[in-house]
């Protein structure tokens, strides 16, 4: 049997044992009989065994150069370098789906493992939630999206992987992304597990806090994978464009956030159970809206799949019914979700994490709103509209400022209630750093509020940490436990989160730098030629020819005269497909990126475009500050104090 038949008939008996796992703990709770439960703890493994083989086969596929499949033969040629034939797999409609297929069946066998000695009488509910899950994707590949179709017709070679997507870059960004989506499945299916049950949230929402971190930090790493990938490979200066798909992303990561604080107030305050069930079904629903944008084919976009509109009104109706059964528990078992309605006092931490879900909700509906109404009046009206970035830094960049804000001062707020008094004793040098830094701010670059604030939030954020560091300190030594490293020690926890937020103010201070005070410039330049912009000068060498495996390039030769820098720029020509794409050539410090494009070729010369992009070095910094303290949260059990 040729290996991707194999892997189309795992696939099926996948599809099979997949709809035993969703259905055998409903017979055994509908019949009475809790031993046939334990099916679909036996056949999870199994589902997750068969959906990895199939991946495997079309692997193999493509490694092997396969054109007998159909999706291998439009999405592959003999020429792609085996690092973009292997990533290849997921580089088109068929494939993608396949990996989400599999990211699901992954996490299933993973709960299925771990929940044998943690949940053994709630398991089989969990896993048949996730079942039914896999069914569905399942059911999508194998009658509307099968990867595994073959040609009569076996072509010579292939028509090849998008250009653009033949990067390192692709490689991570698409399977982070999806393990950030499918993770939020599981908190999804612990809640449907709970409310069909009964369940108390008190007992199962501390158990998904891992699994909602775990899912947080695969979603944050793949945007911004995603985000250094344009702003390298597209060749515009940016790395963020408020796409319709991005935002798909960015929605899910806001509800996400929200979730992640929001379960501290449940697990320290028995505070907000239902808003907590709200946003795992959310999250998850809005993953799964991500997942209709892309493949449902009404959108244009370089991340987008032009596929037929059975898959998308496939997509749509498996959200509905997912929506529907999500609903109807809810409405059901909302009664038995008990927990503290408000918190007790204005000012305290459960106040300040309400106030942050408030601000991260609506952010999240201005995004929604922002990027479904063009395309509902374009569906339902025929009426063409477009909602393009000045709205979205319009409405979100200042809430999204608030929120920073708040981020700094909620961990200052003890939970339960602070007297005014108290509260401005420990606030009292952070408000002063703060207005000083603003001022002074402000006073250098008028004109700009953001700056200020943001310096503002900086100076805040270092006060607190110097004096919470020292108070600690203080304590550890008069009770002669021990020094810095200590402190450090005992507290790990703690100033993980502490880091975290650090990220998040150094990530926010890159967007505002690179957004307000960017250059750019566009010319015709012949060797010889020099250009100035933003006190730098940049020399036209010369242009060189190259060839690679399956591109042909012609290469601008620059030197950064202050800096000693060679960049080379390219204009590449794919012979497979016809494509012609543009690779910029930065050069990187922390104040800023020289970032080069060579345009098309003019009677005269080259044209030229140059950005000079202050502080986005800081992006990337801020965000690796935030997932090592991601990764830090996750292995350290110490409860945060």
């Amino acid at each position: 049997m040729p290996w991707i038949e194999l892997g189309h008939l795992c696939a099926w008996l996948a599809l099979v044992l997949a709809f035993v796992q969703a259905t055998a703990p409903i017979v055994a709770r509908v019949s009475n009989q809790p031993f046939l439960g334990e099916i679909s703890v036996r056949v999870a493994p199994l589902v997750g065994l068969l959906v990895l083989v199939g991946a495997a086969t079309l692997v193999n596929a493509f490694v092997t150069d396969d054109f007998s499949v159909a999706y291998i033969a439009h999405y592959s040629n003999s020429q792609l370098p085996l690092l973009y034939k292997v990533t290849a797999f997921w580089g088109g409609h068929e494939g993608s789906l396949y990996l989400w297929l599999t990211v699901l069946a992954g996490y299933t066998t993973v709960v299925a493992w771990q929940g044998r000695r943690r949940i053994p009488e709630h398991l089989p509910l969990v896993l048949a939630a996730q079942g039914w899950l896999l069914v569905g994707f399942l059911g999508l590949i194998l009658f509307l999206s099968s990867p595994f179709e073959r040609l009569l017709m076996v072509p010579l070679d292939g028509r090849e992987l998008n250009p653009l997507l033949q990067d390192p870059g692709m490689a991570f960004h698409p399977p982070m992304l999806y393990l950030g989506y499918v993770g939020f499945s599981v908190p999804f299916a612990f809640a449907m597990a709970a409310l069909a049950s009964g369940w108390r949230s008190d007992e199962w929402v501390p158990l998904v806090r891992r699994w909602v971190r775990v899912a947080w930090l695969f979603l944050t790493t793949g945007i911004v994978l995603g985000g250094w990938w344009a702003y390298y490979e597209l060749g515009w200066g940016g790395y963020w464009a408020w796409d319709p798909v991005e935002n798909a992303s960015f929605m899910p990561w806001l509800t996400g956030t929200a979730l992640l604080h929001s379960i501290m107030a449940q697990d320290q305050r028995r505070m907000l159970p239902l808003w907590n069930l709200f946003l795992i079904i959310t999250t998850f629903l809005l993953s799964l809206l991500g997942t209709f944008l892309v493949r449902s084919g009404i959108l244009s976009s370089v991340h987008a799949f032009a596929v037929d509109p059975g898959r998308g009104s496939y997509i749509l109706v498996f959200m509905a019914l997912v929506i529907s059964v999500a609903l109807v528990l809810a409405f059901w078992r909302s009664d038995s979700l008990h927990g503290e309605p408000r918190p007790t006092a204005w000012i305290s931490r459960e106040s300040g994490i309400l106030l942050g879900n408030a601000l991260f909700t609506a952010c999240c509906v201005m995004v929604f709103l922002g990027t479904l109404y063009p395309l509902f009046l374009d569906l339902s009206m025929n009426q063409k509209i477009t909602v393009a970035a000045p709205y979205f830094n319009g409405v979100v960049a200042p809430v999204m400022l608030v929120m920073l804000a708040l981020m700094v001062i909620a961990p200052l707020l003890p939970w339960r209630k602070i007297a005014p008094g108290r509260l401005w004793a420990k606030t009292r040098v952070m408000l002063i750093a703060a207005s000083v830094a603003a001022l002074l701010a402000t006073l250098v670059w008028p004109g700009h509020w953001q700056v200020g604030f943001t310096a503002g939030l900086a100076a805040a954020l270092i006060v607190t940490i110097v004096e919470d560091l020292y108070r600690r300190l203080a304590v550890s030594r008069a009770a002669n436990a021990g020094g810095l490293l200590t402190v450090l020690r005992v507290d790990s926890r703690h100033f993980a989160a502490t880091a975290a937020h650090v990220g998040a103010v150094v990530i926010a201070a890159g967007l505002v730098g690179s957004g307000l005070f960017r250059s750019e410039q566009s010319l015709v330049m012949a060797p010889g030629d020099r250009l100035e912009i933003a006190g730098e000068t940049a020399e036209l060498i010369g242009i060189e020819n190259l060839s690679a495996d399956n591109y042909h390039a012609v290469q601008g030769v620059f030197w950064l005269v202050e800096r000693g820098v060679e960049l080379r720029p390219e204009k590449r020509r794919y012979p497979a497909s016809g494509t012609v794409t543009t690779e910029a050539a930065i050069d990187s410090t922390l104040a800023r990126d020289f970032y080069l494009v060579l345009a098309q070729k003019e009677e005269n010369g080259w044209g030229v475009q140059v950005y000079i992009n202050p502080l986005v070095q800081l992006i990337w910094l801020g965000t690796g500050i935030l997932l090592v303290s991601m990764l830090m949260l996750l292995f350290r059990r110490r409860a945060i104090r």
